[in-house]
């Protein structure tokens, strides 16, 4: 109980670090970890071990229920694309760096594998705080973090039985397809039939905690590791809307475990010397740079505007909690010794505490700056006196429908050709790019438009808008929080709380625009 109680302490410190940062918990857990290691106050090493292979199949299930294929929406194709190739290009720079080091050939396939993906936790929670996880690349990125959470579920556990030889090999691959046939046993019958029945709060938990208890006992049946059962049941559950009832259940075990995992995994690590920070450098220095590389490249050949391609290759920028559960299995197993295990530790602490400043909007503009192919759909000719909207998904309707029947000519900027065809089949012109782009803003008339609707989620993607049209055109932008508005007040643009308020403050605006020129009309000349 003394071991738990110094591990629930370093978890709420590290929580309190957090907070005051604005950094990742994990970093700080993990650092928090490595000094506890060096006082040697936690010596229990079956302790955490115990302690840390409990956690992480608890968080490996809930991460699991957040990778819905339903979110990606039509971006499958383009995060499938993105996530393998980023994978591929991490695992071979990885193996290199390592070769370069004179790392044994295990230690290289461990650090390869365990480098290669990016972390389904950073990257939900930094989406879901900036209200952006249906966005073009916000779909993007799930769909590509679950595709490698998926490669690596299915890789490691033929790594860690290739040792023991190829019927080992076959049998594990046997076992892991199993348990996949499980997934969708449960995603096409369990869940459907859940649906149709209330339940009360306990009676949800303990069907929860069964499926996740199935696919573990299945996993130790199978001789399967019990992390790859824990994640695939969480996948099974993952169709909406039964992981909003996962993830309200299962909240608290997740707040809990995620703490005294990532805490225990410091602990388990050896102290590195200091010729190992430098090793971590080198990898971190990989992952920080090819991966916003590969992505701003290959995103835009599939698809994504050049803003998008660079955001999704910023956020994909650290190493996965899964890194830590290969660099874990690989050492409980006895195939990579604790320098290495430290290597994987201090790299995911390295970009995992850069990845907030390298998703920052001022990054992010220097570098669609330099981005070589900023382009966008072209006009027959560039608009003018029409009313421009940033943004054509569901909220802009209203106010679409509303210059339809005002007999206003529309033009609208959006970057997900879904929304732009559906648009075009219905007869509005659309310039398919990012409405946050000067030179998108130029082809689609922002200059020469009457007013100008900003549905953007990020209000300061119009900046460039604002500072391009100045005080010629009347600009509207939606806003979610007070300093937005003022914000947007401050650089001479009208804010709106709601998307269908947009209508509204149209409207308002037309009323103005007529009546000023009626009162021209009737007043005497002098």
């Amino acid at each position: 109980m003394t071991e738990l109680a110094i591990l629930l302490g370093l978890a709420a410190a590290g929580y309190g670090v957090s907070r005051w940062t604005q950094l990742p918990a994990i970093p700080f857990l993990l650092m928090g970890g490595l000094a506890l290691n060096a006082t040697g106050a936690v010596g229990d090493a079956g302790f955490v071990e115990d302690v840390l292979f409990l956690s992480v199949s608890i968080l490996l299930f809930v991460a699991g229920t957040d990778l819905s294929l339903t979110r990606v929406g039509p971006f499958k194709k383009t995060a499938f694309v993105i996530g393998v190739a980023q994978f591929a290009g991490l695992a071979a720079a990885a193996l290199g760096i390592a070769y370069g080091l004179d790392y044994a050939l295990t230690d290289a396939l461990y650090l390869g594998l365990a480098l290669a993906a990016s972390s389904t936790i950073v990257g939900v929670r930094l989406l879901q705080r900036r209200q952006q996880m249906f966005e073009p690349y916000g779909r993007t990125v799930l769909g590509a973090l679950l595709l490698q959470d998926v490669i690596v579920v299915l890789l490691l556990p033929l790594l860690v039985r290739l040792p023991d030889g190829s019927a080992a090999v076959l049998g594990s691959l046997g076992g892991t397809a199993v348990l996949l046939a499980g997934v969708g046993i449960v995603m096409k019958g369990v869940v459907p039939l859940l649906l149709e029945r209330e339940f009360d709060a306990e009676t949800q938990l303990l069907v929860v905690l069964g499926v996740l208890f199935g696919f573990m006992g299945g996993a130790a049946w199978l001789d399967v590791p019990l992390f790859a059962a824990a994640f695939l049941a969480g996948v099974s559950l993952s169709g909406f809307p039964f992981s909003g009832i996962v993830h309200s259940e299962m909240q608290p075990l997740y707040d809990f475990f995620s703490a005294i995992f990532f805490a225990s995994l410091g602990v388990a690590a050896t102290q590195p010397a200091p010729v190992l920070f430098g090793h971590a450098a080198l990898f971190a220095g990989a992952v920080l740079v090819l991966t916003p590389l590969i992505v701003a490249v290959v995103g835009v050949w599939a698809g994504l505007v050049a803003r998008s391609a660079l955001e999704s290759g910023l956020l994909l920028a650290q190493t996965s909690e899964l890194s830590l559960v290969v660099g874990l299995q690989a050492l409980v197993a006895g195939q990579i010794g604790g320098e290495v295990f430290s290597v994987i530790v201090l790299t995911t602490v390295f970009t995992m505490m850069l990845t907030p400043l390298l998703t920052s909007e001022t990054v992010v503009w220097e570098l669609v700056r330099w981005h070589p192919s900023r382009q966008s759909d072209v006009l027959s000719e560039v608009p003018s006196n029409h009313v421009l909207v940033l943004g054509g998904g569901r909220n802009a309707r209203p106010l679409l429908r509303l210059l339809r029947e005002s007999k206003y000519e529309a033009v609208v900027v959006d970057e997900d050709p879904t929304v732009v065809n559906r648009l075009r089949d219905r007869g509005v012109r659309c310039v398919r790019g990012d409405g946050s782009d000067r030179s998108v803003l130029l082809k689609a008339g922002g200059a020469q438009a009457r007013i100008v609707v900003s549905l953007l989620r990020n209000p300061k993607a119009v900046e460039s808008l604002l500072d391009y049209v100045g005080d010629t055109v009347p600009i509207l932008v939606r806003v979610f929080e007070d300093h937005e508005a003022e914000w947007v007040e401050a650089r001479g643009g009208t804010p709106i709380r709601f998307a269908h308020a947009a209508s509204d403050a149209f409207m308002d605006w037309f009323r103005q625009t007529r009546s000023t020129a009626q009162n021209e009309a009737t007043s005497p000349s002098p």
